[in-house]
């Protein structure tokens, strides 16, 4: 057998890995918001992750829960080298579209992000936007595996709706989540959300950086 074969036969296998992984029902939901004319969010990179991100040096970049890719592929502009993790694999087609229409390359990944091996030490820059129920969700590991994915110095950005609901980020929590890094940014406003354009809603906002 060929190298060649033997890799396109392993990248087969690990997507079929990565299928069986995912819920159908989830990614049937997801797939809905993003293929839907109706659904509401912004195209648009993060205005947090633009601010801050601004004046770093570039490296090894993940969206967890990228969507279709607005600010994989923003990243990717400013020259970071950028994997991009969701479920729906409507919207990985659309990130993948938007990159070439950029020209710009990111890896694209079609997983379940509890299943997906985040690494260790692994990333200059972890992002989370709007994923507040899946957080909620895998807490207390999911701080674990964020944790220690990021590099040293490496930045941690999270964005998501806040309230009193159990899905919802809670005042403080991602503060003392996260308390063991150095919080450089965190907000707890009503403002224009990202998943709701044009109105006002309680959402949280954090960056924060892992020590050397």
């Amino acid at each position: 057998m060929s190298v060649r074969v033997a890799l396109i036969l392993y990248a087969a296998a690990a997507l079929n890995i990565a299928a069986q992984n995912i819920d159908k029902a989830d990614q049937d939901y997801w797939n809905g918001k993003y293929a839907g004319p109706a659904s509401e969010f912004s195209h648009q990179p993060s205005r947090l992750l633009v601010d801050a991100v601004r004046g770093r040096s570039t490296g090894a970049a993940i969206d967890l829960g990228m969507g279709e890719g607005r600010n994989a592929v923003w990243l990717a502009q400013q020259g970071w080298r950028v994997t991009g993790v969701d479920l729906s694999d409507v919207a990985i087609a659309q990130a993948k579209k938007r990159a070439a229409e950029a020209r710009v390359r990111i890896d694209a990944v079609v997983d379940d992000l509890d299943h997906y091996d985040f690494g260790r030490a692994r990333w200059d820059l972890i992002t989370v936007f709007y994923m507040h129920a899946w957080y909620q969700g895998t807490r207390p590991h999911v701080i674990e595996r964020i944790r220690d994915a990021l590099k040293p110095g490496g930045l941690l950005v999270m964005e998501g709706f806040a309230g009193e609901r159990e899905l919802m980020f809670h005042a403080n929590e991602l503060l003392r989540d996260f308390g063991d890094l150095r919080a450089i940014r965190y907000e707890d406003t009503n403002d224009e959300a990202d998943w709701a354009p044009g109105r006002h809603s309680h959402i949280i906002r954090f960056v924060a950086e892992k020590p050397n």
